[in-house]
């Protein structure tokens, strides 16, 4: 019980400034942030039937750069789309086939 005896009591003291601390409740929604997300929605679906409306502030050669970069990702995907599960299995196990046996990683696939 010695141990305890030089021990300060009571909560702990922050040097500077106290902390604006608000009390917690309910908070009430205002009329005006209702009419606001209505406002966000119609605009959400402006952008969904014409989703090049960001494209206006770039300059051509960000343009191009843009839908060489959408070109190409839609080919990757095409290419991703067209292999089925066993193909992408039987690729993988030829990779690992092809790496030394250092990391030593078990051939993936059923069975």
């Amino acid at each position: 019980m010695l141990e305890y005896q030089n021990v300060v009591g009571g909560r702990l003291k922050l040097k500077g400034k106290a902390l604006d601390v608000k009390d917690g409740g309910v908070k009430k929604k205002k009329k005006y942030q209702h009419e606001k997300s209505s406002q966000t929605e119609s605009d959400k679906n402006r952008d969904e039937e014409n989703p090049h409306l960001d494209y206006d502030h770039l300059t051509p050669a960000e343009r191009r750069y843009m839908k060489q970069k959408q070109k190409i990702d839609m080919q990757k995907i095409a290419k991703v789309a067209n292999k089925s599960h066993k193909d992408r299995m039987q690729d993988f196990n030829q990779y690992l086939a092809k790496l030394s046996d250092h990391y030593d990683v078990p051939k993936v696939g059923p069975g």
